[in-house]
């Protein structure tokens, strides 16, 4: 079995392309037998691969002093095979309090982001975790009991976000122990694992070994096999997804989205599902938060389309439906006010959109655009505000009598309610002179006695 450890090791190493000859690869070692054993084959890998290898443990501050001999424990045995190993301590338990979340998923996310930051600061290549194939079939299962469809059912994944590795997953609990006795290796014992009021290990201890006397002895293997064959067919839809927002949607400074509403209802439900989880991953929010029910219930309010509601999805994210299609945006955009004297430049906070004001004889003026202002000199302050929208803003349009209140304006233009807070208001410190991305107003207008102009330019990704 010892020899049966390392070939599989390899051989997944090999089959998902995991490590390049030369990478530099950090095992996440947490001092269990899994990690342990991770650790010892890849060492075992270094000198055939030309691989550069390091450790990293996070003690996630749960367990007292057992954390910190789990942490003494993992440095030592790096130290032991002449490998540098990162340690740091975390507080899990804040962490789950303050983001409202399980232990077992702020664990997770708080060690994902250990583990990025040590890949980061290392410049290494890949982090390895010890994944075997019994925490598959333990993942397949719980996510089966608790109605995953295939992205949860895919389970975990043999390589993600391009950075995570797992060489363990074709490997069983009972192939780990006998390579830990072969080669002698030490480890920990977390107790928390006989905890009977989580999940995954009532599952682990009862339902599994149920499972394998009375049903099927290769239940672990066949579990593995179905994610397997699960996440072939995400895999396959992901790739639909792309073709799809590649064709129908675009982003804006990776916080807003435009998605044409003609599309959607012409998407499979199968592909607005994934679309949906895609939209919420791409955009910085947590996709493993969001459940069957939260999916759904998006599906069926852009389904019915209407006008200016919001909808809001975990993580931050919210979602406008708008006649010119569907908006979503993560997080609200924080009010600001600046200051910018001609000539100048001002970059607006929170986007990649920059207003460039120059001043330049008529005879050179451009043409005005939506993105394009251009005032009398003369006509017009020479320090001007940039600011967003403020409760009682009006403004004269170019080519319309009177005044508009702004609030109407934005909704004759379709400009999405979560948007505009976004959209710059430039204006002479009480008047406003235009509406970046949009319309200037009837202030100091280019004329035929106009000698010299001032030309305002937005530039950068305006999706309003």
């Amino acid at each position: 079995m010892p020899d049966t450890v390392a070939h599989k090791v390899e051989a997944a190493v090999l089959r998902h392309r995991m490590i390049s000859k030369g990478d530099h690869v950090i095992a996440a070692v947490s001092g269990g037998a899994d990690s342990v054993v991770l650790l010892h084959a890849l060492h075992g890998l270094c000198e055939r691969w030309g691989m550069k290898l390091g450790a990293a443990h996070l003690d996630h501050g749960l367990r007292g002093e057992e954390g910190r001999e789990d942490a003494d424990f993992v440095r030592d045995y790096a130290a032991s095979l002449g490998l540098p190993c990162a340690v740091e301590r975390a507080d899990v338990a804040a962490y789950c309090q303050k983001t409202r979340c399980s232990i077992e998923q702020g664990a997770r996310e708080v060690r994902y982001g250990f583990l990025r930051r040590v890949l980061a600061d290392q410049e290494a290549d890949s982090v390895a975790t010890g994944h075997t194939a019994d925490d598959q079939a333990e993942t397949v299962l719980l996510r089966l009991l608790r109605g995953s469809g295939s992205p949860g059912l895919s389970a975990i994944r043999p390589v993600r976000d391009g950075w995570i590795i797992r060489p363990l997953l074709d490997v069983t609990a009972d192939e780990i122990a006998a390579y830990a006795r072969s080669h002698r290796l030490a480890f920990r014992v977390d107790r928390t694992n006989a905890d009977q009021d989580v999940p995954r290990n009532r599952i682990r201890h009862h339902l599994i070994p149920l499972l394998q006397g009375e049903y099927n002895p290769q239940i672990v293997q066949g579990l593995g096999r179905l994610a397997d064959v699960i996440r072939g067919e995400a895999e396959y839809l992901d790739e639909v997804v792309s073709t799809f927002i590649a064709d129908h949607a675009r982003f804006a400074d990776g916080k807003v989205l435009r998605l044409d509403l003609g599309a959607w209802p012409k998407a499979a439900p199968a592909v607005q599902r994934v679309l949906i989880r895609h939209l919420v991953r791409t955009m910085g929010g947590n996709e493993e938060r969001l459940n069957y029910d939260q999916v759904e219930d998006a599906r069926a309010w852009i389904d019915r389309g209407a006008i200016g509601r919001i909808h809001e999805l975990p993580g931050g994210i919210r979602m406008e439906c708008r006649r010119s299609g569907l908006v979503a945006c993560l997080g609200s955009f924080t009010p600001y006010r600046l200051d910018i004297e001609v000539p100048g430049l001002v970059e607006i906070p929170d986007t990649n959109l920059s207003i460039r004001i120059e001043e330049s004889p008529a005879t050179d003026a451009p043409a005005a655009t939506p993105q394009r202002a251009v005032f009398d000199a003369e006509a017009v302050p020479r320090r001007w505000t940039v600011r967003s929208r403020e409760s009682g803003d009006h403004m004269s349009p170019f080519g319309l009598a009177g005044h508009k209140s702004l609030k109407k304006l934005f909704n004759e233009w379709d400009v999405p309610r979560l948007l505009r807070d976004r959209v710059p208001v430039v204006t002479d410190g009480a008047r406003i002179l235009w509406v970046a991305g949009y319309r200037q107003s009837n202030l100091g207008l280019v004329t035929g006695k106009t000698r010299r102009v001032m030309v305002a330019e937005l530039t950068g990704s305006h999706h309003g």
